[in-house]
């Protein structure tokens, strides 16, 4: 109920129960987010109750469409913060910690644990982790504590790359404190190398929808504003009628994920995110974040929008792996040199 009202934002919340009337509460994180209405939450007794509570409540109330946003915004002096924030900022925690013990001991519904053999062989057929024997080490560029830094296979430039965990991991919601600094350390390195390289900005993008180990794409645009490429996503959005919310730099956007759901992330220069929620009622299209970025308004290269048209000879991939890897360099917090990584 925390996480609907959260979304949904009403302008007055009624529920059944004992009287009660608290203060209203903001809709917005100040300084972090444009302001809002407010919320005004209301218990109202059963009819007739013994006690005589108060069940019935009159108020004036103006539509929507005929209040200016001035007096929408308007807060009154007692207006508090979101009592829900912190509730479901804890829920969170409680439930990604139930959600990665699940993904690491397996599915408990069938109470009994994994044949011991299965979660290895798993391991051993994944495409990214490390210590795999399918993973293709030629398109390894660095490797720094928890994570690596690779050529994505079927790049959509030759310097589109992938910052992924040397460990089985699923997605970014499963990170320890640790594996997200070895995430940020990546992600800093590369948007100063952009920036000072290349003349271009860095968009990040995860799908954590039909994968099962965590891939962080980092693809250069050309200095676009930040807005002009957040429209071009606005834009993808609606042609596939998919649901997105934006999450200014600074906040937490786990928060705004349930555990354990599908989603798409696109993370910007300022930091700033939009997330997009997988739902049962539309499929989420897999290729979205190379489609978007080769979109003629973007990149302009709409025939590269799958990866398997754009793969290359292994000797052209190793050229590119030499190549980006000695313009990276100075800046690459790990020095492009290999460090005892995490077990599983």
């Amino acid at each position: 109920k925390q996480w609907y009202q959260r979304r949904v934002r009403a302008r007055y919340h009624f529920v059944s129960g004992p009287y009660y009337e608290r203060l209203p509460y903001r809709n917005h994180k100040i300084l972090h987010e444009k302001a809002t209405y407010c919320t005004r939450f209301i218990s109202l007794a059963c009819a007739g109750n013994r006690n005589k509570s108060k069940w019935l409540y009159a108020f004036n109330y103006v539509p929507m469409k005929h209040t200016t946003d001035e007096e929408l915004r308007k807060q009154p002096q007692e207006t508090t913060e979101n009592p829900y924030v912190e509730v479901q900022k804890e829920k969170n925690r409680e439930e990604d910690a139930k959600q990665q013990h699940f993904y690491s001991v397996g599915d408990k519904r069938k109470m009994s644990a994994p044949h011991p053999g299965e979660r290895e062989k798993k391991k051993e057929s994944c495409w990214f982790c490390l210590k795999s024997p399918n993973v293709e080490k030629h398109l390894v560029i660095s490797v720094g504590g928890s994570m690596y830094l690779a050529l994505a296979k079927g790049a959509l430039r030759n310097d589109h790359v992938m910052i992924v965990p040397t460990n089985h991991i699923k997605c970014q919601q499963f990170l320890e404190p640790n594996q997200q600094d070895d995430v940020q350390k990546f992600k800093r390195a590369l948007r100063t190398h952009n920036r000072t390289s290349k003349k271009s900005t860095t968009v990040f993008f995860e799908r954590s929808v039909s994968t099962s180990h965590m891939q962080v794409h980092a693809v250069p645009v050309p200095r676009y504003s930040v807005n002009d490429i957040k429209d071009v996503f606005y834009t993808f959005a609606d042609k596939y009628s998919l649901e997105v919310q934006e999450i200014p730099a600074g906040e937490d956007w786990q928060d705004t994920v349930p555990p354990g759901s599908d989603y798409f992330i696109a993370e910007f220069e300022n930091d700033d995110k939009l997330i997009f929620l997988c739902s049962q009622k539309v499929r989420f299209p897999l290729q979205f974040g190379r489609e978007v970025l080769a979109s003629e308004e973007l990149l302009n290269m709409p025939r590269r929008v799958s990866w398997k048209e754009c793969k290359i000879s292994k000797e052209q991939e190793e050229h590119d792996v030499k190549q980006f890897r000695k313009a990276f360099t100075e800046f690459d917090s790990f020095k492009g040199g290999d460090s005892d990584s995490d077990s599983d």
